[in-house]
């Protein structure tokens, strides 16, 4: 069948090149348009599985209380007390602006907050706005300082501990993208910044600015690192002609991809689909295998072009020889790629599914596109491009007679290198923190960092109690007070800097009827007191706390405000609050379930891991299996695995032995590995297995020879993306040194482990 198919490949390209190339360009130009529905979108809810519990409790939450995906805005000047006219000025005028604004729902700052206070002469509880104007008194804001010092609790929640900074609190309307409020909170902060201080924080804003900071960085390093890759290719094929033939492969096979993510998007509205954080490494993924075909077929057809003085029969050789490993390389990645439809992280499947299109694509470009312009244009024999071995082939001449001569001291020297790094796999930490992912002096990781020390930092824990008994059972003393048990529990863990239930809003209830009185900030003993309570609140017309309790009564939702710490801490911590519900809390009617940011990490810690694992299994076995078919050989099948696995085991090992953390990011690494690493050695086994057939007594030094070249080419040339090295994003800039790693351990892994083992074991196979 592959034969046949190559036939069609050979007669249409040479005999239809004008045919073949505007075919080409216009499906690529039709998926690239597909470009303008690409939608950018972070938030980690989407990326977990839908059943999740963690996320199922949070779907409920929003539905009954609102979003809980906060964006916080801290104002002030460092060491300036914010209890002063200019200060409380700026905070009203911002908190309106951002109340004015569609895509906020609710603003808590100093100048939208209630208080509360009894009035003796019609014995009812009065709620009024803390703050009544824009312009105060020294008198108002001494009485402002005084109410929020009784109160503790509301203090820390909107004043820093230095009292130099107030922090505004929005809420974003449900299903809003994040990214446009960010915009629109920058903006409108711009025009304060001559005069105070900002720092932004919580879920929402890392979710809402991370895509703008991405796309900008990662165009910018993108574009240094493909003009390294670009220098290096020029360096050694010596043909500005040859180059750009290969630049307009991967340029189309890119768009190509990006636009067929946006048209499944477009049609299927699948989240599967989003562009996130995590899929920044698609496009270096594709460059690498469309960069490695077109280098593959370049450096073929001057090998050919030397030998013959004519330019189709050049191109022609070059098909027959290449058109096999190609294909099996693309099936083989691409297959391995659709193995992240077996993830339980959202976000993979939809990965998984546009790197196989645009492995796809690169392959379909590089055997049609990519011959037809080669015949079309002009090549100059004598040109010292094609004329002349480069410097990579001469030095593959010297390595070939080396692996030939010592083939079991270099598997040996391999083997060691594998067998030490087997020790830095039990060595790896799995971390999930999008904090911790960037660098000091970036806006997220610095503003989070103020936040943690001097606000209520920037993870939450929310939990869900729900009242078995039905409507009003939350009235119930027993019930409230087991709420309050487990709210004075998380108050006690040292990362948690506030909380907040419906049992904060009872006892200052009957605080404020008990003349103020702290000693009564207490939950009343008598349902019928609790009632009354409820009663006294609810005739008020500024009273809400729909954002607490449902209307029925019988369920509720405490939060937990959080600094930003470890993803081992996060287990721990979750552990801890759930075994205390379970041992400490003697309450059959009341169901308690977590979720938040904290238990959405943790959750996340857990896929990360099987995600790699089952990536890493099912892609070897399955590269394995189509190997064996296309080969005919169950040796030649597994020998194709042998660098797969040295890769991977080498690249995991230098992670665990470096203090290289295993996150969201750095797991696709296994992927890009495996989905390089599969290129060469298959290009290796395919042509060793033809040389079989011509009875080649060099069969190694011979192979060598002819994959060598493109191999290391190959290998050098997307070297250039260690240019993301330089990233604010720290994964990002591990991934760019990985890969530069990834790209030697593969190439050199083919030219070593694979070529010394078939050496070995040549008169086997």
């Amino acid at each position: 069948m592959i034969n046949k198919l190559r036939n069609i490949f050979i007669s249409i390209s040479l005999g239809y090149p004008k045919l073949t190339i505007s075919i080409a360009l216009f499906f690529s130009a039709l998926f690239c348009f597909g470009f303008k529905y690409l939608e950018q979108n972070d938030d980690m809810t989407k990326l977990l599985p839908n059943d999740m519990p963690s996320i199922i409790t949070f779907e409920e939450i929003k539905d009954e209380f609102g979003n809980y995906e906060f964006m916080y805005v801290a104002m002030g000047i460092e060491k300036q007390n914010v209890f002063n006219k200019e200060s409380l000025k700026i905070a009203w005028d911002l908190s309106n602006e951002f109340e004015s604004l569609n895509s906020c729902e609710e603003v808590i700052s100093i100048s939208t907050m209630d208080k509360m206070y009894f009035d003796q002469s019609d014995s009812s509880i009065v709620i009024d706005d803390l703050v009544q104007k824009r312009i105060l008194s020294n008198n108002e804001i001494k009485e402002i300082e005084i109410y929020l010092n009784n109160n503790p609790e509301i203090k820390s929640r909107i004043v820093s501990k230095n009292e130099d900074f107030l922090n505004i609190v929005l809420r974003p309307t449900e299903n809003h993208l994040y990214p446009e409020l960010s915009r629109e909170i920058h903006k409108i902060t711009k025009k304060y910044e001559n005069n105070f201080d900002f720092h932004y924080g919580g879920q929402a804003y890392v979710t809402g600015a991370v895509p703008g900071i991405v796309a900008d960085e990662v165009k910018i390093l993108l574009l240094c690192g493909l003009l390294l890759m670009i220098s290096i290719l020029l360096i050694n094929l010596k043909s500005i002609q040859a180059v750009s033939l290969i630049l307009l492969t991967i340029s189309l096979s890119l768009g190509s991809m990006m636009g067929f993510m946006g048209w499944v998007y477009h049609f299927t509205l699948k989240e599967a689909f989003f562009f996130t954080l995590n899929n920044t490494s698609m496009p270096i993924v594709l460059l690498t295998i469309a960069n490695s075909d077109g280098v593959h077929v370049i450096s073929r057809y001057f090998k050919e072009f030397r030998k013959e003085s004519n330019v189709t029969k050049a191109v022609e050789l070059t098909i027959f020889h290449l058109f096999k490993p190609i294909t099996l390389t693309s099936i083989t990645t691409s297959s391995a790629f659709l193995c992240l439809f077996f993830s339980p992280i959202r976000g993979m499947n939809g990965y998984g599914a546009t790197i196989a299109f645009g492995i796809m694509w690169a392959w379909f470009l590089s055997l049609t596109l990519l011959p037809s312009l080669i015949s079309l244009l002009s090549w100059d024999q004598s040109s010292k491009s094609i004329s002349k071995p480069s410097l990579i082939e001469n030095m593959m001449t010297y390595f070939g007679k080396l692996v030939m001569n010592h083939p079991k001291r270099i598997l040996s020297i391999g083997l060691s290198i594998i067998l030490v790094s087997i020790l830095g796999l039990f060595l790896i930490k799995v971390e999930v923190n999008y904090i911790q992912m960037f660098k000091k002096g970036n806006i997220i990781r610095d503003s989070a960092v103020f936040l943690d020390k001097h606000m209520t930092g920037n993870l939450n824990v929310l939990i869900q109690v729900t009242a078995q008994e039905g409507e009003n059972a939350l009235k119930k003393p027993k019930n409230l007070k087991d709420i309050d048990k487990l709210q004075n529990f998380l108050d006690s863990i040292d990362v948690v800097t506030s909380t907040l239930s419906i049992s904060d809003v009872v006892k200052q209830l009957h605080r404020t009827i008990m003349d103020d009185d702290k000693k009564f900030e207490t939950i009343p003993d008598s349902r019928q007191k609790i009632n009354n309570l409820f009663w006294l609140y609810s005739i008020n017309d500024d009273a809400d706390i729909s954002s607490l309790i449902n209307n029925e009564n019988e369920k509720t939702v405490i939060t937990a405000l959080m600094k930003t710490f470890s993803t081992t801490q996060m287990k721990e911590y979750n552990n801890k609050i759930n075994n205390f519900i379970n041992n400490e809390i003697n309450n059959n009617d009341l169901k308690f379930e977590l979720s938040g940011v904290m238990t959405f990490l943790t959750d996340f810690i857990y896929l990360v891991i099987e995600s790699s694992i089952i990536s890493i299994i099912t892609s070897i076995i399955l590269i394995g299996l189509i190997s064996t078919y296309f080969f005919e050989s169950w040796k030649f099948g597994l020998l194709s695995i042998i660098p797969l696995l040295g890769a991977v085991i080498v690249n995991f090992g230098l992670m665990g032995l470096f203090g290289i953390e295993l996150t969201h990011m750095t797991a696709i690494l296994s992927s890009i590995i495996i989905g390089v690493g599969v290129d060469f050695s298959i290009h290796y086994c395919s042509e060793y297995k033809d040389l079989i057939l011509d009875n080649d007594i060099q069969k190694t030094k011979t192979t060598i020879d002819n994959v060598g070249h493109p191999i290391l080419l190959d290998a050098f040339s997307n070297m250039g993306f260690a240019s993301l090295m330089l990233s604010t994003i720290i994964p990002m800039a591990q991934i760019g040194g990985l890969m530069v790693f990834a790209m030697l351990a593969c190439s050199f892994g083919t030219l070593t482990l694979l070529a010394s083992s078939m050496e070995i074991w040549k008169n086997r196979l």
